[in-house]
């Protein structure tokens, strides 16, 4: 389960990206524009680009695994998050408003650090696919002597 600090830490608008792996042990990955805690902090749900994520949701489907890298790019601050396949749904017209609020805090933050918006602008982050993870391990990523413990 994640602690309460470490869910909002993840809904704050992070750099997302969610790994898997194929049945022949080949990396795949894709770029998460949100994701949202469930309220019990046991689950998460990470909203995916419906363009370009075939690869990673049928991995998803085959092996189950998943893992989820956030970065703040403005301080460093970083975590990962691994956990289980759950399910995959399109997301909702609801949920859109919170997809399109934490991409754009996202984008605010690499602005921040010198990389301009209009580098992202061709992204298409709507529609969305919306994934369920059952949440197993979390580590500290953030760079320093602390890399790698965990943090629930």
């Amino acid at each position: 389960m994640l602690t309460s600090d470490v869910a909002t830490f993840l809904q704050g608008g992070q750099c997302i990206h969610l790994g898997t792996r194929s049945e022949t042990l080949e990396p795949t990955g894709v770029v998460v524009v949100a994701v949202s805690v469930d309220s019990d902090r046991s689950h998460l749900t990470a909203f995916l680009p419906k363009v370009g994520s075939s690869e990673v949701l049928a991995n998803l489907e085959a092996n189950g695994r998943a893992a989820l890298c956030f970065a703040r790019p403005v301080d460093d601050h970083a975590c990962q998050v691994k956990g289980t396949y759950v399910e995959a749904r399109p997301a909702t017209k609801k949920e859109r408003a919170v997809v399109e609020a934490q991409w754009d805090q996202s984008l605010r933050q690499l602005e921040h650090i010198g990389m301009p918006r209009q580098l992202w602008s061709g992204y298409a982050v709507w529609p969305c696919v919306a994934v369920r993870v059952r949440v197993t391990e979390v580590f500290d990523q953030t760079p320093g002597p602390g890399a790698g413990a965990p943090l629930a």
